[in-house]
């Protein structure tokens, strides 16, 4: 019996694909992959990393360790310290101020840092003399987008009632403790 489809271009890639296919799996680079692949899954760090926790909480106050306990301590005195200085400093007045203007309208002030940090990395790039087209495209693209920033009225309320911040925040947004029962 005679295949009709012997020589057609169909039978031809199918023929190709399946080479390409028998070449892969038996190539030294997916043999490596493979055995690198065994070899950390079979790891220690691999099985401890991946272990499912135990399902009792553990709290420790790291107050009480001798470790951290210390370090713990001095950030606190420090804090405390700085907390004093901040009533009369004016990089906290002007910090205050920032986070006024952010509370009001955080894109110009996004928007603003940006022209700014572009505007750092263009003169840097000239120093250097690391200019390009593309480079300059992603400077340019960058200056729209912050002047776009500089342009917007919403508020940071405004802004924390869209769509958009509600999947931002269930993206980064840690998961429930478990429930001991």
């Amino acid at each position: 019996m005679i295949d009709s489809n012997a020589g057609s271009p169909r039978s031809t890639l199918e023929t190709l694909g399946e080479r390409l296919r028998t070449s892969v799996s038996q190539s030294r680079l997916t043999g490596s992959a493979r055995t690198l692949t065994r070899i950390v899954r079979h790891s220690r760090l691999y099985r401890w990393l991946t272990t499912e926790p135990e399902s009792d909480v553990i709290v420790i106050d790291l107050r009480e360790t001798y470790t951290v306990g210390p370090f713990i301590r001095v950030l606190d005195r420090c804090l405390e310290q700085l907390s004093d200085a901040a009533a009369s400093s004016r990089t906290a007045d002007i910090a205050r101020r920032v986070d006024a203007t952010f509370q009001h309208r955080p894109l110009g002030v996004v928007g603003l840092t940006l022209i700014a940090a572009g505007l750092v990395s263009l003169l840097i790039s000239i120093v250097l003399g690391r200019l390009g087209t593309t480079w300059i495209a992603v400077h340019v693209g960058l200056l729209l987008v912050s002047l776009l920033g500089l342009r917007s009225e919403r508020t940071l309320d405004d802004l924390t009632e869209t769509r958009a911040w509600e999947l931002l925040a269930a993206a980064f947004e840690p998961p429930e403790p478990p429930h001991g029962g």
